[in-house]
């Protein structure tokens, strides 16, 4: 075991102590989604106890999963299999963009808007709720009732209208602004309908923790154990700011915008930590779990794609 390693975890977890429920939809996304996302229950402790989850808050929280339709689950003899459900694949693939690809270099200069027209108090409920589900994808509050995204596509806004089923409540339109016509540009409106500050903040934060891990890193490699408790921490860690970023493409953002150099660093820590990671993984989900599957291909092309030692090993593994 690498002690300055293991030190450097401690230190984290006791900073930024992850929750239960939430470390879970991280470990469920990012590891065992690309292995047919099915494990079982005792392997699933054995997992997030390195990370401070205790059996009793583990076991809660991957009930309220289930409940919540993240997870189905079969009981074998005295053993429970959990398994990503459709809505859980569909949950972790949509939050994929957001963690592994992020926000596009350049924009057609297009907007998607969503207008709520003036209604009675009785509606009230409803429109707040549209409200969080937009803010949540990103969108920016421009005026009451009106709501602005540079990068979201309309069908992005039609399935929000669907899930809450208000679909003919709302309208949604892409259009871009006329050049030459006068008027207040919707480019203006950035600092103030996103808190870019705070999301500034929370990047520069991130760089700095993981900053020093790659130092580590550079000196003395870990355990596979490590290596993956390091990745779960690394991405839950990243996950929990990028989720809450509205993904505005380049041209909006502010000179020097520090989401570019954390997700840079993010990304040459994730593939570090691979490999190693994988093996522990590997001996610990498979075992006696014949819907372990090889890993999907698809997970190597996250961060821009895996180095040659990532790729080899997933054929290995296949």
């Amino acid at each position: 075991m690498n002690a300055p390693i293991e030190d450097f975890l401690q230190r984290q977890l006791a900073e930024q102590a992850p929750r239960a429920k939430s470390l879970c939809v991280t470990l469920l996304g990012d590891a065992l989604a690309p292995h047919g996302g099915a494990i079982w229950l005792g392997d699933l402790i054995e997992l997030t106890s390195p990370l401070g989850v205790n059996e009793r808050l583990l076991r809660t929280s991957v009930f309220r999963l289930v409940s919540q339709g993240w997870l189905q689950s079969e009981r074998i003899g005295r053993r429970s299999l959990y398994t990503l459900s459709p809505q859980g694949l569909r949950l972790t693939a949509h939050a994929s963009a957001r963690i592994y690809i992020g926000p596009p270099s350049d924009w057609n200069g297009e907007w998607t808007l969503v207008i709520l027209p003036r209604t009675g108090n009785g509606q009230l409920a409803e429109r707040a709720e549209l409200r969080r589900e937009l803010v949540w994808e990103g969108f920016g509050v421009v005026a009451p009732g009106v709501f602005a995204h540079p990068q979201a596509d309309a069908g992005t806004a039609h399935e929000i209208l669907e899930k809450l089923e208000i679909p003919g409540r709302a309208l949604v339109l892409r259009g871009h602004e006329l050049p030459g016509a006068g008027g207040l540009p919707l480019s203006s409106l950035v600092q103030l309908c996103w808190n870019l500050d705070e999301l500034a903040a929370q990047y520069r934060d991130f760089s700095a923790r993981y900053a020093a891990l790659q130092a580590l890193l550079a000196r003395q490699a870990p355990s596979p154990a490590q290596a993956f408790t390091l990745r779960t921490l690394l991405i839950h860690g990243w996950r929990r700011i990028v989720l809450n970023d509205p993904q505005l493409p380049a041209p909006l953002l502010p000179p020097d915008w520090p989401g570019l150099a954390a997700r840079r660093l993010c990304g040459a820590l994730y593939w570090q930590l691979f490999a190693a990671s994988e093996t522990h993984l590997q001996a610990i989900a498979s075992r006696d779990n014949a819907a372990y599957t090889p890993l999907a291909p698809g997970a190597l092309s996250r961060f821009e794609g895996a180095p040659a030692e990532a790729a080899a090993l997933a054929a290995q593994q296949a």
